[in-house]
């Protein structure tokens, strides 16, 4: 047997901020739109615990699990959780309900966190090191921002999803790439000041060129995914990638929207809104391909069969 994806929620509290909310900076509806490609986001209060956000997408799906003691490990993907010490992992663990003996662990891989999260659950399954391994991202990227920002303050957004790996005789093995170069990381970074720096030609062309390689390196070794979901970073960049890659002759979903950037958790967020459209099917293969800061990028195509309602 190989590992899948089996299950699926996310979680988008907060308050929707519209496009309008930057005219105090300078900036236009139609000027975000054209550029981003998005109208909306959602936005945390900054009184609520990125925990709380990250168990709320996991506990329904401990809850379909039947039993908490059956997820062996759970993985939780952010780049934007301040608290180090401890990690969120255990606080999400509590939260959601698992059991006391679950491997409770954080990553931060910025954009690609996701894709990493998966690779390492997959990698568990397989392994036979764990039946069931629940991965979830969260993130609060507009804490990071510099809300007075012209170039980055419209462009993030927070929310939270988790999916829940599993062994099924019909799912084919998982496939994935992957690569760094620390040489590029001026590109995109945390200033010391507050706020996230781009340097957006370059991440522009470097996130469409690594994307576009990571999906057709899914589709040569393996087998094809049946929809690909790119990192949401900028709907621009999303519409260079399809074009880049529309010889592959599947869905590439693109849900940035009412959604903006939200980092690792893009791509699952993407995923369940693109399944809850009724734009792709409950099974078949998904391919997802990130790219982020660091500079790392990514991708993993692997099986997926979910419930007819996948999200709360």
């Amino acid at each position: 047997m190989s590992a899948g994806i089996v299950d699926l929620a996310t979680a988008k509290p907060g308050d929707r901020v519209d496009n309008e909310h930057f005219t105090a900076i300078g900036l236009t509806d139609e000027w975000i739109r054209r550029r981003s490609g998005i109208a909306s986001r959602s936005w945390l209060p900054e009184e609520t615990p990125l925990s709380e956000v990250a168990a709320q997408a996991c506990a329904p799906i401990v809850t379909r699990a039947g039993s908490a003691a059956g997820i062996d490990a759970l993985i939780v993907v952010s780049t934007s959780e301040r608290q180090r010490i401890p990690g969120i992992a255990q606080r999400v663990a509590l939260l959601a309900g698992l059991d006391a003996s679950v491997l409770a662990l954080d990553m931060n891989a910025a954009c690609c966190g996701f894709v990493y999260g998966l690779v390492l659950g997959l990698s568990l399954c397989d392994a036979g090191r764990a039946r069931t391994v629940l991965v979830c991202s969260t993130e609060a990227m507009s804490r990071m921002v510099d809300r007075t920002d012209r170039q980055t303050a419209c462009l993030f957004g927070d929310g939270s999803a988790a999916v829940l790996l599993a062994d099924r005789p019909e799912f084919s093995g998982f496939c994935h790439t992957a690569g760094c170069d620390g040489s590029q990381e001026a590109l995109m970074r945390e200033t010391e000041a507050g706020g996230i720096q781009l340097d957006g030609m370059q991440v522009y062309d470097r996130a469409v060129r690594r994307m576009s390689e990571s999906a057709q390196y899914l589709f040569d070794h393996g087998p094809a995914p049946t929809v690909v979901v790119g990192h949401q970073a900028n709907g621009r960049i999303l519409e260079q990638i399809r074009s880049f890659n529309a010889h592959l002759g599947v869905p590439f979903v693109n849900r940035i929207e009412h959604s903006g950037n939200t980092s690792s958790a893009t791509i699952p967020l993407a995923f369940a809104e693109e399944l809850d459209a009724g734009g792709i099917p409950a099974a078949g293969r998904l391919g997802a391909v990130a790219y982020g800061a660091g500079e790392t990028w990514g991708g993993v195509a692997v099986d997926y069969r979910l419930p007819a309602v996948a999200t709360p």
